[in-house]
């Protein structure tokens, strides 16, 4: 069995950057996550619903100033705003955060976790 100083449930962005503060204070530190690298915002809620917004954002944008919305002559592609959530959330694949993430810490773990009954 290993021993880490530190244990963090989730992989999101502050999971993340516990781990790596923790590493960089001289603690070991294993980051469990059950899903991706990257956490609920990275795949599931900031970044691509930013990724949706946007398009319509700029539009409305150009559309609100004088010589720009003159050459606005369509409307949002929906295809398009689904292909750049995707490629905001690199189609929800972590590799890129899971590099990240190894190269501090140099461990995690998939898996879910849980505190002892004791401590709760």
């Amino acid at each position: 069995m290993d021993t880490y100083d530190l244990i963090v449930i989730g992989a999101g962005p502050v999971g993340e950057n516990v781990a790596d503060r923790a590493v960089q204070g001289g603690l070991s530190a294993v980051i469990v996550e059950s899903e991706l690298v990257g956490g609920e915002c990275s795949y599931w809620a900031c970044m691509p619903s930013k990724g949706l917004l946007r398009p319509g954002a700029a539009l409305r944008g150009a559309r609100d100033v004088d010589g720009a919305w003159q050459a606005v002559t369509g409307d949002i592609d929906p295809q398009g705003v689904f292909r750049r959530r995707d490629r905001l959330t690199h189609d929800w694949n972590d590799d890129g955060q899971v590099s990240w993430l190894r190269a501090r810490t140099s461990t995690s773990c998939a898996g879910r976790g849980d505190s002892p009954a004791s401590a709760r």
